[in-house]
């Protein structure tokens, strides 16, 4: 199964698909790069403006990619139920034309959900970190 593979099954589609693609991944880390956001129709936009807390959807499909990849055989859907110690290092994403990295951390998995720390960054700018909880669920294919 390639990376693209582990994308097209997730359940998000067309623009709330909002990982471009998977840079490198391991038995706890993936590492992905965002699709462009500079629009003004990029679908976590508010009238315009890209708020720092709205990147967490970006953590949990990282997040959701990662036990794709790992832990979870097929099709499935993903929800996410639960965010803890999420810091804001900025309110906005502003002056920044690069695609957004991002990067999360499996704490725990066990078939039913997982527990990930994320980290949304671009150009050395860090925007949000935080911890996801997923509830997961595999789909017959």
């Amino acid at each position: 199964m390639t990376f693209d593979d582990v994308l097209e099954r997730m359940p998000h589609k067309g623009a709330m698909r909002l990982i471009e693609r998977i840079i490198s991944v391991d038995d706890t880390v993936i590492h992905c790069l965002g699709v462009a956001h500079g629009e003004v129709d990029y679908p976590l936009r508010l009238n315009g403006i890209l708020y720092a807390a709205n990147l967490v959807e970006l953590g949990a499909q990282a997040a959701a990619a990662h036990a794709s990849i790992g832990d979870l055989k097929g099709n499935h859907t993903g929800l996410l139920i639960g965010l803890q110690n999420v810091n804001l290092l900025t309110s906005t994403v502003i002056d920044c034309s690069d695609n957004l990295h991002i990067t999360a951390r499996q704490l725990h998995f066990d078939g039913n959900g997982a527990l990930y720390d994320f980290e949304i960054s671009s150009q050395e700018q860090r925007y949000i970190e935080g911890r996801a909880t997923l509830k997961m669920q595999g789909e017959a294919e």
